[in-house]
Protein backbone atom coordinates (compact mmCIF):
# COMPACT_ATOMS: atom_id res chain seq x y z
CA UNK A 1 0.00 0.00 0.00
CA UNK A 2 2.98 2.36 1.23
CA UNK A 3 4.76 1.69 -2.39
CA UNK A 4 1.69 2.77 -4.28
CA UNK A 5 1.11 5.78 -2.57
CA UNK A 6 4.75 6.59 -3.40
CA UNK A 7 3.89 5.81 -7.51
CA UNK A 8 0.91 7.94 -7.32
CA UNK A 9 2.91 10.76 -5.66
CA UNK A 10 5.29 10.35 -8.25
CA UNK A 11 3.25 10.23 -11.07
CA UNK A 12 1.40 13.44 -9.59
CA UNK A 13 4.34 15.28 -9.61
CA UNK A 14 5.31 14.29 -12.85
CA UNK A 15 1.67 15.56 -13.61
CA UNK A 16 2.22 19.09 -12.21
CA UNK A 17 5.10 19.41 -14.01
CA UNK A 18 4.11 18.15 -17.33
CA UNK A 19 1.22 20.42 -16.98
CA UNK A 20 2.22 23.62 -15.09
CA UNK A 21 6.31 23.90 -16.22
CA UNK A 22 6.97 25.73 -19.46
CA UNK A 23 3.49 26.66 -20.44
CA UNK A 24 4.12 29.23 -23.06
CA UNK A 25 1.27 31.74 -23.82
CA UNK A 26 0.55 32.86 -27.11
CA UNK A 27 -1.65 35.70 -28.13
CA UNK A 28 -3.75 37.31 -31.11
CA UNK A 29 -2.76 40.90 -31.73
CA UNK A 30 -5.81 43.13 -33.64
CA UNK A 31 -5.02 45.67 -35.67
CA UNK A 32 -7.48 47.26 -37.41
CA UNK A 33 -7.82 48.66 -41.03
CA UNK A 34 -9.82 51.54 -41.99
CA UNK A 35 -9.44 55.69 -43.23
CA UNK A 36 -6.30 54.48 -44.92
CA UNK A 37 -4.44 53.34 -41.88
CA UNK A 38 -3.38 50.72 -39.75
CA UNK A 39 -4.36 50.89 -36.47
CA UNK A 40 -2.23 50.38 -34.50
CA UNK A 41 0.95 51.17 -37.43
CA UNK A 42 3.39 49.65 -34.86
CA UNK A 43 3.39 46.67 -33.00
CA UNK A 44 6.94 45.94 -31.17
CA UNK A 45 6.02 43.16 -28.95
CA UNK A 46 4.74 40.26 -30.57
CA UNK A 47 6.40 36.61 -30.25
CA UNK A 48 6.91 33.84 -32.45
CA UNK A 49 3.40 31.42 -31.95
CA UNK A 50 1.45 35.06 -31.89
CA UNK A 51 -1.48 35.39 -34.48
CA UNK A 52 -1.38 38.50 -35.84
CA UNK A 53 -5.46 39.28 -36.46
CA UNK A 54 -6.57 41.94 -39.05
CA UNK A 55 -9.97 43.12 -39.22
CA UNK A 56 -11.66 46.10 -41.70
CA UNK A 57 -13.67 48.53 -40.37
CA UNK A 58 -14.80 50.35 -43.25
CA UNK A 59 -13.54 51.15 -46.86
CA UNK A 60 -11.18 48.51 -48.96
CA UNK A 61 -8.02 47.31 -48.54
CA UNK A 62 -5.40 44.85 -48.35
CA UNK A 63 -3.19 43.60 -46.11
CA UNK A 64 0.44 42.40 -48.31
CA UNK A 65 3.58 41.64 -46.92
CA UNK A 66 4.29 39.52 -50.54
CA UNK A 67 8.01 41.30 -51.48
CA UNK A 68 6.56 43.99 -53.34
CA UNK A 69 7.62 47.75 -53.10
CA UNK A 70 7.76 48.46 -49.36
CA UNK A 71 7.34 45.44 -48.14
CA UNK A 72 10.06 43.00 -46.28
CA UNK A 73 9.90 40.25 -43.98
CA UNK A 74 12.25 37.80 -42.34
CA UNK A 75 14.22 35.17 -44.46
CA UNK A 76 12.16 32.05 -44.24
CA UNK A 77 8.87 33.66 -43.21
CA UNK A 78 5.78 33.12 -45.15
CA UNK A 79 4.52 35.73 -47.55
CA UNK A 80 1.02 37.08 -47.42
CA UNK A 81 -1.46 39.15 -49.71
CA UNK A 82 -5.22 39.00 -48.08
CA UNK A 83 -8.29 41.10 -49.33
CA UNK A 84 -10.60 43.32 -46.81
CA UNK A 85 -13.22 44.33 -47.64
CA UNK A 86 -16.82 43.72 -46.73
CA UNK A 87 -16.88 40.06 -48.21
CA UNK A 88 -13.65 39.28 -46.53
CA UNK A 89 -13.56 41.10 -43.04
CA UNK A 90 -10.43 39.49 -41.21
CA UNK A 91 -7.05 37.82 -42.38
CA UNK A 92 -5.26 36.30 -39.41
CA UNK A 93 -1.32 35.08 -39.77
CA UNK A 94 0.94 33.27 -37.80
CA UNK A 95 4.04 34.77 -36.54
CA UNK A 96 6.75 31.58 -37.21
CA UNK A 97 9.69 33.63 -37.67
CA UNK A 98 11.40 36.26 -35.17
CA UNK A 99 12.26 39.75 -37.18
CA UNK A 100 10.60 42.63 -38.83
CA UNK A 101 7.50 42.82 -41.07
CA UNK A 102 7.13 45.61 -43.05
CA UNK A 103 3.68 45.40 -45.01
CA UNK A 104 1.35 47.59 -47.09
CA UNK A 105 -2.19 47.93 -47.88
CA UNK A 106 -1.54 47.48 -51.83
CA UNK A 107 -4.14 49.89 -53.28
CA UNK A 108 -2.75 52.38 -50.61
CA UNK A 109 0.60 52.16 -50.27
CA UNK A 110 3.43 53.77 -48.91
CA UNK A 111 1.05 55.85 -47.01
CA UNK A 112 -0.95 53.14 -45.76
CA UNK A 113 1.30 50.33 -43.81
CA UNK A 114 2.32 48.94 -40.66
CA UNK A 115 5.20 47.08 -39.02
CA UNK A 116 5.40 44.07 -37.02
CA UNK A 117 8.65 43.55 -34.61
CA UNK A 118 8.66 39.58 -33.60
CA UNK A 119 10.93 38.00 -31.24
CA UNK A 120 11.53 34.39 -30.37
CA UNK A 121 10.53 35.60 -26.75
CA UNK A 122 7.68 34.53 -24.86
CA UNK A 123 5.64 33.96 -21.46
CA UNK A 124 6.81 30.89 -19.44
CA UNK A 125 4.85 29.81 -16.45
CA UNK A 126 7.10 28.12 -14.00
CA UNK A 127 4.95 27.44 -10.98
CA UNK A 128 1.57 27.83 -9.27
CA UNK A 129 3.09 27.89 -5.98
CA UNK A 130 3.67 31.85 -5.13
CA UNK A 131 2.75 33.71 -2.19
CA UNK A 132 3.77 37.09 -2.70
CA UNK A 133 4.68 39.53 -5.84
CA UNK A 134 7.82 39.73 -7.04
CA UNK A 135 10.24 41.14 -9.59
CA UNK A 136 13.57 39.09 -9.76
CA UNK A 137 16.62 40.67 -11.28
CA UNK A 138 16.79 39.70 -14.80
CA UNK A 139 19.92 36.90 -15.57
CA UNK A 140 22.68 37.21 -16.77
CA UNK A 141 23.31 40.88 -16.08
CA UNK A 142 24.92 42.42 -18.25
CA UNK A 143 23.71 40.65 -20.81
CA UNK A 144 24.34 40.41 -24.92
CA UNK A 145 21.83 40.36 -26.51
CA UNK A 146 19.10 38.38 -25.07
CA UNK A 147 18.12 38.21 -20.98
CA UNK A 148 15.45 36.43 -19.05
CA UNK A 149 13.39 38.45 -16.44
CA UNK A 150 11.04 36.16 -13.79
CA UNK A 151 8.07 37.49 -11.50
CA UNK A 152 5.49 36.28 -9.24
CA UNK A 153 2.15 37.15 -9.23
CA UNK A 154 0.29 35.59 -6.06
CA UNK A 155 -3.76 36.04 -7.45
CA UNK A 156 -4.97 36.43 -11.07
CA UNK A 157 -3.96 40.34 -12.37
CA UNK A 158 -3.40 42.59 -15.10
CA UNK A 159 0.60 42.11 -15.49
CA UNK A 160 2.05 45.14 -17.82
CA UNK A 161 6.28 44.33 -17.79
CA UNK A 162 7.95 47.31 -20.16
CA UNK A 163 11.44 48.06 -20.72
CA UNK A 164 12.64 51.60 -20.74
CA UNK A 165 16.06 53.26 -21.81
CA UNK A 166 18.39 55.42 -19.39
CA UNK A 167 16.10 58.76 -20.36
CA UNK A 168 12.78 57.01 -19.47
CA UNK A 169 11.44 56.16 -23.56
CA UNK A 170 9.23 53.05 -23.32
CA UNK A 171 10.89 50.52 -25.77
CA UNK A 172 9.42 47.10 -25.36
CA UNK A 173 6.17 45.69 -23.90
CA UNK A 174 7.05 42.28 -22.76
CA UNK A 175 3.54 41.42 -21.06
CA UNK A 176 0.34 43.14 -21.33
CA UNK A 177 -2.72 40.64 -20.42
CA UNK A 178 -4.33 38.57 -17.93
CA UNK A 179 -2.18 36.02 -15.87
CA UNK A 180 -3.50 33.41 -13.40
CA UNK A 181 -1.39 33.25 -10.15
CA UNK A 182 1.99 32.01 -10.44
CA UNK A 183 5.34 32.34 -10.95
CA UNK A 184 6.32 33.84 -14.72
CA UNK A 185 9.80 33.88 -17.28
CA UNK A 186 9.92 36.12 -20.28
CA UNK A 187 12.50 36.58 -22.34
CA UNK A 188 14.04 40.07 -23.60
CA UNK A 189 15.52 39.99 -26.98
CA UNK A 190 17.55 42.98 -27.70
CA UNK A 191 19.19 42.76 -30.95
CA UNK A 192 18.23 45.94 -32.62
CA UNK A 193 19.00 48.03 -29.66
CA UNK A 194 21.89 49.84 -28.46
CA UNK A 195 24.45 49.00 -25.47
CA UNK A 196 23.48 51.11 -21.93
CA UNK A 197 21.52 51.39 -19.10
CA UNK A 198 17.77 50.12 -19.50
CA UNK A 199 14.99 49.65 -16.85
CA UNK A 200 11.80 46.95 -16.68
CA UNK A 201 8.68 47.68 -14.66
CA UNK A 202 5.78 45.43 -13.51
CA UNK A 203 2.54 46.81 -12.62
CA UNK A 204 0.23 44.16 -11.43
CA UNK A 205 -2.66 44.98 -9.25
CA UNK A 206 -1.15 47.14 -6.64
CA UNK A 207 2.21 46.01 -7.11
CA UNK A 208 4.32 47.96 -9.14
CA UNK A 209 8.34 47.66 -9.35
CA UNK A 210 11.41 48.78 -11.14
CA UNK A 211 14.44 47.46 -11.91
CA UNK A 212 18.01 47.92 -13.63
CA UNK A 213 20.04 46.34 -16.53
CA UNK A 214 22.70 46.69 -18.47
CA UNK A 215 23.19 45.66 -22.59
CA UNK A 216 26.51 45.45 -23.24
CA UNK A 217 27.92 44.70 -27.00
Amino acid sequence: MEKNKFVFSLLALAMFFTVFVGNSYSRIIQIGASNFVFTPVNVNNAVVGDTVKWTRTSGSHTTTCDGQQFTSRPTGAAPWNAPLNSANPTFSYVIEIAGTYNYICEPHAPSMAGIIIATASGITQLTELVNSYELSQNYPNPFNPVTKIRFSIPASSQVILKVYDNIGKEVATLVNEKLSAASYEVDWSAFDFNSGVYYYKISAGNFVQVKKMLLIK
